[in-house]
């Protein structure tokens, strides 16, 4: 069972973002930021997400009204349009500038094992009991971003149980981050995490080729095929696509920080039922979920919740 998109419109956060100038918005120092009381809907702002939502599935009214509103302004300006009506018509006649703006409306990390001592209570109080009671886990990255995330749990995998077949889902909104995180490509900032061992055993250090990465990007580390024929990415979105279920385990870390309160109920209720009973969800440092029982959850360590039997 899943939520559809026509349930989440009865969620929607009443819009309070304001005409403010752009430099406003942004966070211009020489002028007091308004409180979030002081947002307003404005006509052009209403219509590009009423647009917006029409060309990419994506309903920004589920997003906390002001972050977005500053976010977005910054990239009217960045593109030299007078409003949000003409910075819709560029992206949507655009491709590269519609690639470039799905980009900027996702937080991208790249960096694997990111906080470690959360990934050494990943592998001995979560997946090490699960292995012990399933030869075979269903695991979903949601908001998988560049691939850190998926591969970090495939190399976990293949630690714990060589040679088992599990299912490892890895989804993103963007399709251009997607294609990235195919290729299983990091740089020697992103792999600082990783013991040499592991390193070698897991990844090919290639060199990187004129004009392929940024300058200083160093070294590139690439994982191997057989790691990265272990994760399955597709193209997903959180606030409006079907979820699949009889997931052990969701992680969705720095995902929901930007969501209304209402969406993020929404959305933890949908993991929650993609759950099996004891599945557990793995959320982000600033992603506590409070009230976790009436959502259906048990909190197992700080950031990992059960699913309640």
């Amino acid at each position: 069972m899943s939520y559809q998109k026509s349930d989440l419109g009865a969620v929607l956060e009443n819009p309070r973002v304001s005409g403010l100038s752009i430099k406003q918005a942004i966070g211009d120092k020489s002028t007091p930021t308004p409180s979030d009381q002081d947002f307003v809907d404005t006509p052009d702002y209403a219509e590009f997400k009423k647009q917006m939502f029409k060309k990419s599935g994506i309903n920004l009214n589920l997003y906390k009204q002001p972050q977005m509103h500053r976010r977005l302004l910054g990239m009217v300006e960045r593109a030299n349009k007078k409003n949000f009506i003409e910075y819709f018509q560029m992206v949507d006649t655009d491709e590269k500038e519609y690639a470039a703006f799905l980009d900027r409306m996702t937080i991208n990390v790249s960096e694997l094992f990111r906080n470690p001592e959360k990934w050494v209570e990943m592998r001995e109080k979560i997946l090490k009991p699960m292995l012990e009671k399933k030869s075979s886990l269903k695991i979903w990255s949601a908001g998988c971003s560049y691939g850190a995330e998926p591969y970090t749990l495939a190399i976990l995998l293949e630690q714990l149980s060589p040679g088992r077949k599990h299912t490892l889902h890895a989804s993103d909104l963007d399709q251009k981050i997607l294609a990235k995180a195919k290729e299983g490509k990091f740089s020697d900032a992103d792999v600082k995490n990783i013991d040499a061992a592991t390193l070698a055993k897991n990844f090919i250090k290639l060199e990187p080729s004129a004009g392929s990465f940024p300058a200083g990007f160093g070294a590139v580390h690439q994982v191997k095929p057989e790691i990265r024929a272990k994760v399955s990415f597709r193209a997903h979105n959180l606030l409006a696509d079907a979820f699949e279920s009889d997931y052990d385990l969701i992680c969705c870390r720095n995902v929901v920080i930007y969501f209304t309160d209402d969406a993020k109920d929404i959305l933890y209720g949908r993991f929650c039922k993609a759950l099996n009973p004891g599945g557990v969800l793995f959320v982000g440092g600033t992603e506590r979920i409070f009230d976790a029982r009436a959502k259906g959850f048990e909190s197992l360590i700080p950031f990992f919740y059960e699913r309640i039997s």
